[in-house]
């Protein structure tokens, strides 16, 4: 979907121009269900708005799961949710997104995944965002990297992204390498062809060091200081971005 504000219902636009600070909450779905339950719904009303109804990280089955790590971005107080994004820890074989939606396929993905288990895996799944978002500038790179930085703090050594392929890209940027093992070279079809998936593999702190130097420099931000306040450059004016880890 475009960010150009021609593209972008004159509503969405008005709120973007408003968007002077928001607040990026770091939480366990177990340790507060009121807003994990926000976070679903939020996730829901984002996809079903660009027509998707059916994903293997679309269900609600994590709601309470300690292990499951929400990144949830607000606005005005919290009243409204913008974007967010899920860190959920592996507990076991076939208990990523990812395994269930191609593991059956492609049982090596779960193999690989066993053979880490012990060092701490997750994904990075069930990112989502409003469209006032990507007006405003905010985009979803910066909790990407708060979760990156964060995940010594969570006895995971090992993060995993389910993409398409045409958001290589962005793996690059934020240090991830692919599976090449895992389909052809490394790409499968998903959810259905033409569309092409890989997954991305992320070893901290090794891959930090392939990363762009500002997703670096955020990274290390959220590692040394997990509660803090930076200023961005928004499309319209500069955004305050605080960082509150709820996580103990």
């Amino acid at each position: 979907m475009s960010s150009s504000p021609s593209h972008i219902p004159r509503e969405s636009v008005d709120i973007a121009r408003t968007l002077r600070e928001v607040t990026l909450h770091v939480f366990r779905s177990a340790d507060d269900p009121k807003l994990s339950e926000r976070f679903a719904q939020g996730h829901e009303a984002v996809l079903r708005a660009a027509g998707i109804t059916k994903l293997t990280s679309f269900g609600q089955d994590w709601l309470g799961d300690e292990n499951a790590i929400l990144f949830l971005l607000t606005c005005q107080d919290d009243e409204v949710l913008l974007s967010g994004m899920r860190l959920q820890r592996r507990s076991g074989y076939g208990s990523l997104p990812m395994e269930r939606a191609v593991g059956s396929q492609y049982p090596e993905l779960g193999d690989h995944l066993d053979n880490l288990q012990d060092e701490g895996c997750a994904e990075f799944c069930a990112l989502w965002s409003r469209r006032e978002t990507a007006v405003a500038g905010i985009a979803m790179l910066p909790m990407a990297c708060v979760g990156l930085g964060l995940m010594p703090q969570l006895n995971i050594r090992h993060g995993f992204a389910f993409m398409g392929t045409n958001m290589r890209p962005i793996q690059r940027e934020l240090g991830f390498t692919i599976l090449e093992h895992i389909g052809e070279d490394g790409q499968f079809d998903y959810p259905r062809p033409p569309i092409r998936s890989e997954v991305g593999h992320f070893c901290h702190p090794e891959s930090l060091n392939d990363a762009a130097e500002d997703v670096q420099l955020m990274a290390r931000r959220a590692a040394e200081e997990p509660n803090h306040t930076h200023s961005m450059d928004g499309r319209f004016h500069r955004i305050h971005y605080r960082v509150e880890n709820h996580i103990a």
